[in-house]
């Protein structure tokens, strides 16, 4: 490597350009790949002009496509589910779960990333993520400035980035510029030098041309010689695994000068890289979504150019006569709409046939090539929604998109397993929750039906037991039909309050508790028509009979053929309408009974 740091980016930016073959007869170059899936997707030619007269048609056939991949592969966050993975502690599952959900999720934003992570893993062919202070971020591949191009965790790694001036002396907060991070220059005196590049030449009047009020950083990770860490001649034969940011401008000569504004070892390697699919021998990215439709898009833009020609020619208007001196005696060009004229005895006019018949061929070529690419990204009619033909049973087409869904749950299965990475990796976001979550913290949460009732229960019977204990040592003994009243009381308050309510986690009630994840793809996948179908078949049988709707098994089918319709159980009441599942049965005279009180159970309800 080279003793400067500042010379050995570029040139390394330099060969990040250049195409090698991943084997015989594929040439390939990851930053060239990068572009070309961008412009493709976006319906843009790798070479093309924007001027009406040489613009060629651009039938974008990729974009709807990956459009219908990022709605089939999409895993929602309700899937992903957070418990204590100890049978003893298992009712800190709840607390730990709604945490996730209510608050986590929402502070870190993993929705967004989550889509952002897949939407570029399904363009490209990969994704990748790096650990920072405040969790997972996504590092966009297009910002990649060079890597190596057949395993990017094989090598260093740098991500080339532009800041405005304000965006940059917003890095302060993150050290950058200090000198006691190794900067040899602070942020201000970068911004400054940056100005001064953007000014005219005083001696030669000449404005130096700059790509705008932009400062080019580069973050480069990765193992690299302990030298350019320390500054020290001695280190030049070892090597650390380091992070450096390093920033280049242009000096009032137009010559390109690298400065320093961090550089610290680095304990780990932060970086996370997905790939959707099979590794490809010398690729660092596998086949993508927008590569696998490269042929598809430039055939039917082939068709489509094709029939613009025709059309093209069809539009021309030229005329032929027998008459020698038509043309002499009229002027043609300036011939009003319907203007009759006179042509020479025995002579006649009319337009010379230029209309193509075999604007049919191209038609079905494109026809052709749009099944093709629906085949190869598994859009087929029904998943995109198309009407089906006439006739067609309903239970019919839903079988179709359920098996229509078999590709994509593989896809989906795949990135589910990088999910859960993220998650229980070393530095991971189950680490991220024990942290915060160690000194006790309390939040608004909002509860499901399942969840009011679970949480009603534990309240109840927690309640209840202190109070039973309260008689005993007054000297009274809590019969069972007193006990159950109770808790159904301690119920029927609790469930006129909404369902948002306040949760606590205690301090240190999570210290060491064993987190674990599992993201459920087969839930996203759940036939919820033919759930809905069924278990409306189920409840037609309870229409001859409200009454068993105070059954709490069938109220609890109610509930789910609810929830599954898209409607909220609690709109409905029923949660105040289930009777206890403990049976009242009445003590013998004489004989009082005295509950059973589980001490574990309390204690677990009040935790």
């Amino acid at each position: 490597m080279k003793s400067d740091i500042f010379t050995w980016i570029k040139e390394q930016e330099a060969q990040y350009g250049q195409t090698y073959e991943v084997m015989e007869n594929w040439p390939w170059n990851m930053k060239e790949h990068i572009k070309r899936s961008l412009l493709f997707k976006h319906g843009k030619f790798i070479i093309g002009t924007n001027e009406l007269e040489k613009k060629q048609p651009n039938k974008n056939i990729i974009y709807p496509l990956l459009n219908l991949r990022y709605r089939a592969e999409d895993i929602d966050l309700k899937e992903v589910t957070i418990y204590v993975n100890a049978p003893e502690q298992n009712h800190k599952s709840f607390l730990i779960k709604k945490y996730h959900d209510e608050v986590y999720v929402r502070e870190h934003d993993l929705d967004t990333l989550f889509d952002e992570l897949k939407e570029e893993k399904i363009d490209y062919g990969g994704c990748l993520v790096r650990k920072g202070a405040k969790g997972w971020v996504q590092e966009p591949l297009d910002t990649i400035a060079f890597c190596d191009q057949t395993d990017i965790m094989a090598g260093p790694i740098a991500f080339k980035i532009f800041f405005s001036p304000d965006k940059l002396l917003e890095q302060a907060s993150a050290g950058w510029g200090e000198k006691k991070n190794g900067a040899d220059i602070t942020l201000d005196e970068l911004v400054t030098l940056a100005d001064e590049a953007r000014q005219v030449d005083s001696d030669t009047q000449i404005k130096i041309k700059t790509p705008g009020k932009q400062i080019e950083i580069y973050r480069v990770h990765g193992t690299m010689p302990t030298a350019w860490l320390t500054d020290k001649n001695t280190d030049k034969e070892r090597f650390t695994r380091q992070l450096q940011i390093v920033a280049f401008y242009e000096d009032v000569k137009g010559q390109k000068k690298g400065v320093t504004l961090y550089k610290k070892k680095e304990n780990y390697n932060p970086f996370k890289v997905h790939l959707p699919g099979r590794k490809i021998p010398n690729r660092a990215l596998v086949f993508g979504g927008v590569e696998e439709l490269f042929d598809q898009q430039i055939w039917t833009n082939f068709a489509e150019i094709c029939k613009k020609n025709l059309l093209k020619a069809a539009s021309f208007i030229a005329f032929q006569t027998t008459d020698e001196g038509y043309a002499n005696r009229n002027q043609i060009k300036d011939m009003e709409s319907l203007e009759v004229t006179v042509t020479a005895p025995n002579t006649r006019i009319d337009q010379i046939p230029n209309a193509s018949p075999n604007i049919g061929l191209f038609n079905e070529s494109l026809r052709e090539w749009e099944i093709h690419a629906q085949q190869t990204a598994g859009a087929t009619d029904a998943l995109m929604g198309n009407t089906p033909s006439s006739g067609s049973p309903f239970r019919l087409q839903a079988l179709v998109v359920q098996q229509g869904q078999e590709l994509h749950k593989y896809r989906m299965g795949k990135f589910a397993s990088f999910i859960e990475q993220l998650y229980t990796d070393e530095n991971g976001i189950l680490a991220d929750i024990s942290r915060e979550i160690t000194d006790g913290v309390r939040f608004l949460a909002t509860l499901s039906q399942d969840e009011m009732e679970y949480v009603a229960d534990c309240l109840a019977r927690s309640e209840a037991n202190k109070w039973a204990f309260d008689e005993l040592f007054k000297g009274r003994v809590v019969l069972e039909p007193e006990f159950e009243a109770y808790k159904q009381k301690i119920k029927d308050e609790f469930s006129k309050g909404g369902n948002q309510r306040f949760l606590e986690i205690l301090k240190n009630d999570m210290k060491d508790a064993p987190l674990s994840v599992k993201v459920n793809v087969a839930g996203k996948q759940k036939d919820l028509l033919g759930i809905v179908d069924k278990m409306t078949n189920i409840f037609t049988q309870v229409l001859a009979n409200p009454q068993i709707l105070q059954n709490p098994a069938a109220a609890k089918i109610f509930n789910k053929l609810v929830e599954y319709s898209g409607l909220n159980p609690i709109d409905f009441g029923y949660a105040t309408q289930t009777k206890s599942e403990v049976p009242q049965v009445a003590p013998q005279q004489g004989q009082p009974q005295i509950p059973q009180l589980n001490l574990a159970q309390s204690a677990n309800a009040l935790a």
